[in-house]
């Protein structure tokens, strides 16, 4: 209680004001507690004037109003009152709002869950697949794959040229049925059932294109990728050498700073494009870069080798035929001084160097010729006979490959036989394929003999470890049945997949015929081998116009004949005993058209 005189605050019940002496004692008939009292107690002290203007603590009520004085306890009290009120409304709403969802998705579930067709707004190409059963779903998906599959290529470029054209067909690339069908399907059910359901109300509000699904043969877009990385132009390239056992020499080439490809970027980039199935043209990324030059020492530590006698392993049952070892050595230092040389640094240079050779005093043909003495396979071709470059050329090449002896488990590589095709070895110029034309090169014509060592090898039943095609037709051998050889990218190899050793014997006639024959000791289960081929596709050729002014005016001359090229496919049976034990797609590939280029004259007449 306080004073109404002075207002000074009142202890207990007393019945006067200590302060003032005053008797009559302001009252508001309640009692205040204690401990609020101290909080607003004011200081005798102080004048009214002050009490009643600076201390916001206390307010002096008249006799006609029935309020207390509030403390800040209080008030803070009584806000809280009045927010947990509010927060028991929030929560109760939240809790009616959550039971709410919790009901609707109980019920989207359970009639999901009874829905087995497609749920609606799903689309594919366009298509809307909404409410579709899955019966609909395949035949729908498998009408549209008809249409995607029909002609699908794409040109690809570089620097506004077109360097190479790749199909669908190529690499067997094609749209998956039935991984498409199980993304327009599982839709809406392949998560939990918070997000299958959110999906699905989701997707009654705004379209579910679904992302086809497509699949390829990965080691023919590899292969494909090797042919555009050597048609670019300007083409970069690393030091490299070769080791030409007969001659006893090493063969350097000197790197060429040119255009590349990332390999794995460019593949991808190249997939997506056929993804997308609206683009056609592609721009290929080069990247320039700058060679290396070649490791005298590392190329020490690969052609460094001591010599070693053949003999015959009795231990191993059948025995075991182990070749003779050639050795060759050099001066390491020698070679690094010639590579030093300046005029030694110009890009692209061929830099020979002798190197001493270490014959071996036992060779295989010595101790295995019983082993090789009957014949397994052969296979002939023919050329035209008056090419005398062409078959001077053939005709070096076979005696390369005369006599080889390929041990069990041992791979034969045509370049490493062969090696390098130089006028030394006397290699003449003659027509080859180059860039996607024909043009007359140094040893030009030889692969005709891989071509026909490679038939031979499949009629032998031998494992082929690395093949590759032409990129334009050739006669001497059915579509599907060639194989090509660009050293050192592309490289024609087989294993002797036997028990025993085999030879390769050739020959040759100047007359437009040359044989390659596989000789080996024939097995119980050696199986008969039947290759067969078909055409599925034909590519035009196109003409192409140029004028000459060395041609009477109007005159028009074919200077390069057009042939049309072709998609075909290969296939191989094996019979045993004339029951059938395999068949199957032995390769499948294109072949572009040879562009036909007419001069026409703007000369004189």
């Amino acid at each position: 209680m306080f004073c109404k005189n002075c207002g000074e605050y009142i202890r207990g019940n007393g019945s006067y004001c200590e302060r003032c002496k005053e008797m009559l004692v302001y009252s508001n008939g309640l009692n205040v507690d204690e401990e609020i009292a101290e909080e607003i107690y004011v200081k005798h002290d102080k004048k009214d004037s002050d009490l009643i203007e600076n201390d916001s603590k206390v307010e002096i009520l008249d006799d006609n109003k029935k309020d207390i004085a509030v403390s800040p306890k209080t008030d803070i009290a009584n806000k809280k009152r009045k927010l947990s009120k509010k927060n028991k409304i929030i929560i109760i709403t939240c809790a009616a709002i959550f039971l709410f969802i919790c009901i609707i998705f109980g019920i989207i579930t359970c009639v999901n869950k009874l829905n087995s067709n497609v749920y609606k707004n799903v689309y594919l190409f366009n298509e809307n697949f909404s409410g579709k059963s899955s019966e609909e779903v395949i035949q729908t998906i498998t009408n549209i794959s008809n249409d995607l599959n029909s002609s699908e290529k794409i040109d690809i470029y570089q620097d506004g040229e077109n360097i190479y054209t790749i199909k669908a067909e190529d690499f067997d690339f094609k749209f998956d049925i039935d991984k498409t069908v199980q993304n327009v399907m599982n839709f809406g059910r392949d998560s939990n059932i918070f997000v299958n359901n959110f999906n699905i109300l989701k997707a009654l509000f705004s379209k579910k294109i679904i992302e086809p699904a497509y699949s390829y043969d990965i080691n023919s877009l590899d292969n494909i990728m090797k042919n555009v990385d050597l048609t670019i132009k300007d083409r970069y390239n690393d030091a490299s050498y070769s080791l030409d056992e007969k001659e006893a020499k090493i063969v350097i080439v000197n790197g060429k700073t040119g255009n590349s490809i990332n390999y794995d970027e460019e593949k991808n980039n190249i997939v997506k494009a056929f993804e997308s199935r609206n683009q056609n043209t592609y721009d290929l990324n080069t990247i320039k870069r700058t060679p290396q030059s070649l490791d005298a020492d590392k190329v020490y530590s690969e052609v460094k080798r001591d010599a070693k006698d053949a003999y015959v392993d009795k231990t191993v049952n059948p025995n075991k035929y182990v070749a003779e070892v050639v050795g060759f050595d050099f001066d390491v230092n020698k070679l690094k001084e010639l590579l030093d040389l300046p005029e030694n640094k110009e890009e692209g240079k061929t830099i020979e160097f002798k190197v001493t050779k270490i014959e071996p005093k036992v060779k295989l043909v010595d101790i295995s010729a019983d082993m090789c003495n009957e014949k397994l396979a052969g296979y002939t071709t023919y050329f035209p006979a008056g090419s005398y470059a062409r078959s001077n050329n053939l005709k070096i090449a076979l005696s390369y490959m005369n006599g080889v002896v390929i041990l069990p488990g041992e791979t034969y590589s045509y370049n490493n036989n062969i090696g390098e095709t130089t006028a030394s070895k006397g290699y003449q110029a003659a027509a080859t394929f180059k860039g996607g034309t024909t043009v007359d090169e140094m040893g030009g014509g030889i692969c005709q003999t891989v071509s026909t060592l490679y038939n031979t090898v499949l009629m032998a039943n031998l494992e082929i470890v690395e093949r590759h095609q032409h990129g334009l037709p050739v006669g001497y051998v059915p579509p599907s049945r060639d194989a090509t050889v660009y050293s050192p990218v592309l490289d024609f190899k087989f294993k002797n997949n036997r028990e025993t050793p085999i030879k390769i014997v050739t020959s040759f006639s100047y007359s437009g015929s040359l044989n390659v024959s596989i000789y080996g000791t024939k097995q119980n289960n050696d199986p008969e081998v039947i290759l067969s081929q078909k055409t599925t596709g034909t590519i035009p050729y196109t003409t192409r116009y140029e004028y000459d002014s060395s041609i009477p005016y109007g005159k028009q001359v074919v200077a390069t004949a057009g042939v049309n090229g072709y998609a075909s496919e290969s296939y191989i049976t094996k019979k045993l005993n004339g029951q059938v034990i395999s068949s199957g797609l032995l390769s499948r590939d294109k072949y572009n058209a040879q562009q036909q280029v007419i001069k026409v004259g703007t000369g004189g007449s």
